[in-house]
């Protein structure tokens, strides 16, 4: 497995351990399950794994024509396909130890497309965020386990306590929902691929927002 691939993996573990530490936070309420969650996000950014989510910013090295259009895609199939394995794993084990994911997976199934499509489009903006956040600290000097931390926090706090929704962390959430019984193959696949189209949306229009052409 070559480096690339191993942090795409590590990426969809680090995310799912997260969405199982905010499990776990529950009782103490969203905002302390984002805060929780984020340790996933810090995870990613200091192992330099490779997120799905975060990816979608590398539609910019297209309009900066640094990359040909067709690799992009090709590059957030391989990463998406490759968090899904690290994140599964994760619900796997998950569901041998008492992770109770049936409340979250049954809200995620039944709700409308539109607005989970919304919801998704939203997260990742957060998402994309935390990234650009995270780079500009390092072009601009601040390069430290702190200032990664400081970066992905708040956005992540903010997309979990709002109820957005991660495709990665869907992939923790769902096939852990269908291991137990509460959702099925369907709803876990829908839930997954429309929270996925949702984020390449919001991620795109964030990276067209903060895009400066030179």
């Amino acid at each position: 497995m070559t480096s690339i691939a191993k942090k795409s993996v590590l990426a969809g573990v680090l995310i799912a351990i997260g969405a199982l530490f905010s499990i776990a936070a529950k009782p103490y309420g969203n905002v302390v399950q984002g805060l929780c969650f984020s340790v996933g996000l810090f995870g990613v950014l200091c192992c330099g794994a490779k997120l799905f989510t975060g990816s979608v910013l590398g539609i910019q090295s297209v309009w900066t024509k640094d990359s040909a259009i067709q690799d992009v895609p090709r590059l957030w199939a391989s990463t998406w396909a490759l968090n899904l394995v690290g994140a599964v794993t994760i619900a796997l084990m998950a569901s041998q130890m008492g992770f109770d994911a049936t409340w979250i997976a049954q809200a995620k199934a039944s709700m409308p497309p539109h607005e989970l499509l919304l919801r998704a489009a939203l997260c990742n903006v957060m998402v994309c965020m935390a990234v650009w956040t995270r780079k500009t600290s390092v072009h601009g000097g601040w390069d430290s386990p702190e200032s990664t931390l400081a970066s992905c926090v708040l956005p992540v706090a903010c997309f979990v306590a709002c109820g957005f929704e991660h495709s990665v962390a869907d992939m923790l959430y769902m096939p852990l929902g269908l291991l137990q019984g509460v959702v099925n193959v369907w709803q876990c696949a829908h839930v997954i691929l429309l929270a996925t189209v949702g984020n390449v949306i919001g991620g795109i229009a964030f990276a067209w927002l903060v895009w400066e052409k030179q």
